[in-house]
């Protein structure tokens, strides 16, 4: 009796120990297919790292052909009805538009009508920077090679300095290439600087240095436009004074003058 009692009670533990056991497995099991749902989870709903160089390089570039696709593709629509794709845009820099020629005047691919504002803008820069070289180059310093041992005087006692140029005989000739920017329909101030004296020209040759505070000049708008000058404002910008330190700015006038198929400057100011 004694014995079937033992028995009784080691089945009993025997099976509270296996229940156990098939328990804690079936735990362990629920566990790891919990993580394995968690990790799926997660995996699926991941964003991709937004600072991925690959992910960066694909981005911008899908930016910049997008970018440059509408800049450079413009629908028109003709009088027919139909419509015709524009494949670029006018340079607003007149990339193309207009050219300098032999000398510095400005000469446009097609009629100045036909022409953009800022196209027509930007060759009144380059027109003008152009201008103020040549300015300064015969009217402040001089193009030409000078004898000074060769020299008259004006009633002042400013000497002029014989110029040595084959061809340049007379001021005429001095014009003849200042005007090849210039137009002649302003008058100009070659007759300060030279003179003429027993079949020769003269020059004075000022030399002398340029505005201290100078920093830049920049067309601005148009003013008026007829069929052969357009009048534009500029806007000199310097960096202070000798009364003070503060930068300031001066409105003048520009224009530029159609002669013989190219454009010169008319209405002008140094600025330095």
């Amino acid at each position: 009796m004694k014995k079937a009692v033992i028995l009784l009670s080691a089945g009993i533990i025997m099976s509270g120990l296996l229940s156990s056991c098939q328990g804690k497995k079936n735990e362990n099991e629920q566990g790891s297919q919990l993580s394995q749902t968690v990790t799926t989870t997660q995996g699926a709903t991941e964003q991709p790292d937004p600072l991925s160089p690959d992910r960066t390089t694909s981005a911008v570039s899908t930016l910049s052909t997008t970018k440059t696709s509408a800049v450079t593709t413009v629908s028109t629509t003709s009088s027919a009805g139909k419509k015709d794709v524009v494949t670029e845009q006018p340079d607003p820099m007149g990339g193309g538009a207009f050219s300098y020629d032999d000398s510095g005047a400005i000469v446009f691919d097609k009629p100045e009508e036909k022409q953009d504002d800022a196209v027509l803008i930007s060759a009144a820069q380059k027109l003008f920077e152009s201008a103020c070289d040549t300015y300064w180059n015969f009217l402040v310093s001089c193009p030409y090679d000078l004898d000074y041992s060769s020299y008259v005087e004006n009633d002042f006692g400013w000497q002029f300095y014989k110029i040595t140029n084959a061809g340049i005989n007379s001021i005429a000739d001095v014009e003849n290439d200042y005007c090849k920017v210039f137009s002649r329909r302003y008058p100009n101030e070659l007759s300060t600087n030279y003179r003429e004296s027993n079949g020769a020209v003269y020059a004075m040759n000022a030399e002398r240095g340029a505005h201290l505070y100078y920093s830049a000049s920049k067309i601005t708008e148009i003013q008026s436009k007829s069929s052969d000058e357009i009048v534009f404002t500029v806007e000199n910008y310097y960096d202070g004074s000798d009364i003070g330190d503060e930068a300031y700015s001066e409105t003048d006038t520009f224009s530029m003058v159609l002669e013989n198929g190219a454009w010169k400057a008319g209405k002008f100011t140094l600025p330095y």
